[in-house]
C-alpha cells in the first residue's frame, strides 16, 4: 500500500476535504457529507494514518473555488500546517477542468503537497492508472457540470415563462406561499406598509417625506426585513428609510399583481456575475398573484413620478476635480456636492448629515466648493513649488525625512535563511542518529518536530520581511513617479481630476472646516 504517514524524511500532515453542492447535480444521498467523511476516515484508518483537520464546503459549486473552507485549507498549506490533501474523488476538489488541473498539477506540487483522490485512484506521489486518466476525468467533470447547469437553467427559464416565482426572495410586501414556493402572497406584516406608501404618495407626499414618516414610526425597512445580524453591518444606517427605497417601491409593477422575471442572467455556469437582459426578453406574467395596489392608483402614482423627474441633465456633466476625494472627518462618509441655483454656488456637505440630519446623525460640514478647491490648489502649489528651488528639501517634505530600513530587513532575511539551513541540517543529523541507534525513535520524533516548528516560525517571519522589503521598493518606485506627477501639476493652469487623484489620497473636512490633506506618496497629513 503506497499511502504512508512518512515518505523519506517527509511527515505528512493530512487534510480531509469534503464538498457537496446541489448546483452540480450531486446525488445528495451518495455524496453526502456524512458518507464522504466516513469513507475518507475509513481509508486513513486502514493505512494507519491520522488527519490534522477536516474542511467541509457544504452547498458550494465545484465550478467556483471561492469557497470558505477551501480557502482556509490553502491558507493552512501556506502556513505549513498541511502538506497532504485527500478527497473522495476528483470532482469533490472541483469540476472546472482548468482550475482543478491547476491545483492538482501546479499549485500542490509547487507547495510540496501530496494529493489523493481515493475513488479515482489518484496519488500525485506515485504513477497510478488513475493519474493517467486524470485529464479525461477533469474534462468529464467539467462537461457534467456544464450539462447540469444547462438543464437547471432551462428548467428555471420554463418556470419563469409559466409565471412561477423563481427569485431568491420575495419583494417587500410579499412572501412565498407556504403551500407553493413558486407563488407570492401578501405578507401580513409588510403589505400594509406598501399600501400606505402609495396612499401617501398619491395624497401629495414626496418620497423623502414618506421615508421620514416611516423612519419616525420605526417601521422595519426592506433591508432590515431581508437581512439580520452581522449582514446588516454592510449597510449604512439600515434602520432609516431612504427616498430611493420608497421610489423603487412606487414604480414596481409587482404590487399590481404582475410578475417580471429574467431581467438579469449569469454570464455562464462558471461565473456568478450577472448581466442585464434586454427589456424585450423579460418574462412578464400579468395577474400572477394577488395585487396590493389597484391599477388606477398605480397609474396615478406613475404619472406623479414622471412629472417630478424634470431636471437639468447637464448638471451631472460638470466635472468636479475633488468630487471623489473629500470625506467627513467625524463619521468617514463621503462629502457630497450640491448646486444652489438661487445663489449660483456649489457647496459640499457630509453625506450622512445631508441625508439623515433629522435623526441627529453627524454634523454639518458645509463648505464652499470653489473656496475648498482654491485652498487645496494653493497648498499643493506651495508645496510643489519647493521642488523648483530645492529638490532635496522637497524630497524631505514628501518623504518626511524617511529612513530606508531595507538594509536592516535584508540582514534579518539572511539570518533567517541561515537559521533555516542549520535547522534542516540538524534534522538530517537526527535521522542519522536514529538510524545508528544513538537516539530512540521517540526522541528523534520529538526533536525533529521541534526543529520543524522552528523552521515554520522562521519561514513565517521570512515571508513578512520579504513582503516589507517589496513594499519599500515599490514605495521608492512610487516616489519617482510622484515627482513626475508634481512636475505636470506645476505646468497646469487648471489641474485635471486624474492629476488630483494621483497626487492626493483623501481630503478630510472637520466640523470646524479644517482641512486635512493625505498625500499618496507617504500619506502625510497636512493641516490647513
Amino acid at each position: 500500500m503506497y499511502p504512508k504517514y512518512k515518505l523519506g524524511k517527509t511527515t505528512f500532515k493530512i487534510a480531509i476535504y469534503i464538498r457537496l453542492s446541489r448546483e452540480d447535480g450531486d446525488d445528495l444521498e451518495s455524496e453526502s457529507v456524512t458518507n464522504q467523511r466516513s469513507l475518507l476516515l475509513g481509508y486513513l484508518k486502514a493505512q494507519n494514518l491520522e488527519h490534522v483537520d477536516i474542511y467541509i464546503d457544504d452547498g458550494y459549486t465545484g465550478t467556483n473555488f471561492e469557497r470558505p473552507e477551501f480557502k482556509r485549507m490553502l491558507e493552512d498549506i501556506k502556513n505549513g500546517k498541511i502538506n497532504m490533501v485527500i478527497t473522495k474523488d476528483l470532482s469533490r476538489l472541483g469540476r472546472d477542468h482548468i482550475m482543478t488541473g491547476y491545483y492538482v498539477e501546479t499549485y500542490f506540487p509547487e507547495n510540496d503537497v501530496r494529493y489523493i483522490a481515493v475513488n479515482d485512484d489518484i496519488d500525485t506521489f506515485y504513477e497510478t492508472s488513475g493519474s493517467d486518466m486524470m485529464p479525461f476525468r477533469l474534462s468529464m467533470n467539467d462537461m457534467y457540470a456544464k450539462d447540469i447547469s444547462k438543464k437547471v437553467r432551462s428548467n428555471l427559464l420554463q418556470m419563469k415563462k409559466d409565471g412561477k416565482f423563481c427569485g431568491s426572495s420575495a419583494s417587500y410586501g410579499y412572501m412565498r406561499d407556504p403551500l407553493d414556493k413558486h407563488k407570492l402572497i401578501p405578507n401580513p406584516e409588510t403589505a400594509p406598509v406598501v399600501k400606505r406608501i402609495f396612499d401617501l404618495y398619491v395624497a401629495g407626499y414626496g418620497s423623502s417625506q414618506i421615508a421620514e414618516i416611516l423612519t419616525r414610526e420605526e417601521l422595519p425597512t426592506p433591508i432590515m426585513y431581508k437581512h439580520s445580524g452581522a449582514k446588516l453591518n454592510r449597510f449604512n444606517h439600515p434602520e432609516i428609510w431612504k427616498h430611493t427605497t420608497v421610489s423603487n417601491i412606487i414604480k414596481n409593477r409587482v404590487y399590481i399583481g404582475d410578475l417580471i422575471q429574467h431581467k438579469f442572467q449569469k454570464i455562464n455556469y462558471k461565473i456568478k456575475k450577472r448581466k442585464a437582459v434586454p427589456e424585450n426578453e423579460w418574462f412578464i406574467k400579468e395577474n400572477a398573484h394577488e395585487p396590493l395596489i389597484d391599477k388606477k392608483t398605480f397609474q396615478i402614482a406613475q404619472s406623479i413620478k414622471d412629472s417630478s423627474n424634470n431636471y437639468d441633465p447637464n448638471r451631472r456633466k460638470v466635472n468636479y476635480v475633488l468630487s471623489d476625494l473629500v470625506f467627513c472627518k467625524d463619521c468617514g462618509a463621503r462629502m457630497s456636492i450640491s448646486y444652489d441655483k438661487k445663489r449660483d454656488r456649489t457647496t459640499m456637505n457630509c453625506n450622512n448629515y445631508r441625508k439623515f440630519s433629522k435623526y441627529d446623525i453627524c454634523f454639518s460640514h458645509y463648505i464652499n466648493y470653489k473656496k475648498l478647491e482654491k485652498t487645496v490648489y494653493d497648498k499643493l502649489r506651495s508645496m510643489a513649488s519647493k521642488y523648483d528651488n530645492n529638490k532635496e528639501e522637497f524630497e524631505r517634505i514628501i518623504k518626511n525625512e524617511y529612513t530606508d530600513p531595507k538594509a536592516e530587513k535584508i540582514k534579518k532575511i539572511d539570518e533567517l535563511n541561515i537559521k533555516i539551513t542549520d535547522l534542516k541540517r540538524k534534522q538530517d543529523s537526527l535521522y542519522d542518529d536514529k538510524f545508528n541507534n544513538i537516539i530512540t525513535v521517540e526522541t528523534y520524533q520529538r526533536l525533529f518536530n521541534n526543529a520543524e516548528e522552528e523552521i515554520n516560525i522562521a519561514k513565517s517571519k521570512l515571508k513578512i520581511l520579504k513582503k516589507e522589503v517589496s513594499s519599500i521598493q515599490k514605495e521608492n518606485s512610487d516616489y519617482n513617479e510622484y515627482l513626475e506627477i508634481v512636475e505636470n501639476f506645476l505646468k497646469m493652469k487648471n489641474p485635471t481630476k486624474e492629476i488630483m487623484n494621483r497626487l492626493i489620497e483623501k481630503i478630510y473636512i472637520t466640523k470646524d472646516k479644517t482641512l486635512e490633506i493625505h498625500y499618496r506618496i507617504k500619506k502625510n497629513e497636512l493641516t490647513v
